[in-house]
């Protein structure tokens, strides 16, 4: 794994595995997780090319986030709603810009 990305795919998996056993999502763990992906974006502006490695781990955060919002329900549902939207803006912006 590139040193570059671990930060990033570090990050994912901290908040696949709190979504995976419901553990409560904390602002600190989301907030370095969009630190990372805009650092990421900034990075990956305009290239053709992602690291398969973060390209899967973005895949994988996509599919626990939108389980999670089928099991979920009160304000843990409008949280994990809130990061879904904003984790798909950036996916956006890493695979269409």
């Amino acid at each position: 794994m590139s040193e570059k990305f671990s930060s990033l795919n570090e990050a994912i998996m901290n908040l696949v595995e709190k979504i995976r056993l419901a553990d409560d999502l904390n602002k600190e763990d989301i907030d370095d997780l969009y630190l990372q992906l805009e650092k990421f974006c900034d990075l990956y502006e305009g290239e053709e090319v992602v690291p398969k490695e973060t390209a899967y781990g973005l895949f994988v955060l996509h599919d626990n986030l939108e389980g999670a919002l089928k099991h979920t329900s009160g304000s843990d549902l409008k949280l994990i709603s809130n990061v879904n939207s904003k984790v798909n803006e950036y996916i956006e912006r890493i695979f269409l810009s």
